[in-house]
């Protein structure tokens, strides 16, 4: 299994810059930060994203686009906040299909019950999206046992949304429901993010899940696992020297070439 890079690992480029880097150090593919607090890609004109696109195509492609929608603005109370998610998440997907990404990333950094969730999961711009949607759950409380049934259930009812799992987020779960939680998040997760914020996978928690999604890549789990960098040094030198030592560190523990 190859391994990626997602965008914010590294600072300096533009898309295409960004692009043509990766290809020069054999970057397989990238995962862009697409939403405002990157390159913003809806926003982009119709020319721009066709122009990223050819790079892509040319260099190495975006697999990916992450947006900075959350699953709470999809499920918000306020109309005319969950209306401006559902445009948000519209005009991206379409630009990151325009691109020749295969999937879009929703965060979910606020607890939802099962019934909020479910909501989220009729919407139109949701259920009927024609990229995938991969939640990405980025709270301690999604990895609990009420929080992980809820994700399940969404994933079960919604055919259109799967999760992505990121190891570092999946490392700050709750000690009593940790095991279980984590391998049930794994199991269903179509992308893996291997996350390191500047530790690499030394602590214990981040060890333990780091090795478990290993062990599931051996098995033939994920479709894509990607490098995210998000230490203090996102230099092109220094993203590359951390990206190395990850890719190492997934050939080591998975068997699998760079």
């Amino acid at each position: 299994m190859t391994v990626g890079l997602y965008s914010i690992s590294v600072r300096g480029f533009d898309v295409p810059g960004l692009l043509a880097w990766a290809a020069s150090h054999r970057i397989p593919f990238v995962h862009l930060r697409g939403g405002p607090r990157g390159v913003d890609l809806a926003a982009q004109p119709v020319a721009t994203v066709k122009r990223w696109a050819a790079a892509a195509r040319s260099t190495v492609p975006v697999t990916g686009v992450t947006a900075d929608v959350d699953l709470a603005d999809l499920a918000a109370s306020d109309p005319a906040r969950r209306a401006r998610a559902c445009r948000d998440l519209a005009g991206l997907v379409e630009a990151a299909d325009l691109l020749g990404a295969g999937w879009v990333r929703l965060l979910a950094c606020t607890p939802l019950t099962a019934d909020a969730l479910s909501a989220v999961g009729r919407l139109p711009v949701v259920a009927g999206s024609r990229l995938p949607l991969l939640v990405e759950p980025h709270h301690r409380q999604w990895m609990t046992l009420n929080g992980v049934q809820a994700l399940a259930r969404l994933v079960a009812d919604c055919p259109a949304v799967g999760l992505l799992a990121d190891t570092a987020q999946l490392a700050t779960a709750p000690p009593t429901s940790a095991k279980g939680a984590v391998e049930a998040i794994l199991d269903r997760a179509r992308v893996l993010h291997l996350s390191d914020p500047g530790t690499g996978w030394d602590a214990p928690a981040h060890a333990d899940v780091a090795a478990a999604a290993a062990a599931r890549a051996r098995a033939g789990a994920f479709a894509e696992v990607a490098v995210e960098w998000t230490g203090a040094d996102r230099s092109p030198h220094g993203c590359l020297a951390r990206y190395h030592a990850a890719v190492a560190w997934w050939q080591q523990h998975t068997g699998s070439p760079a």
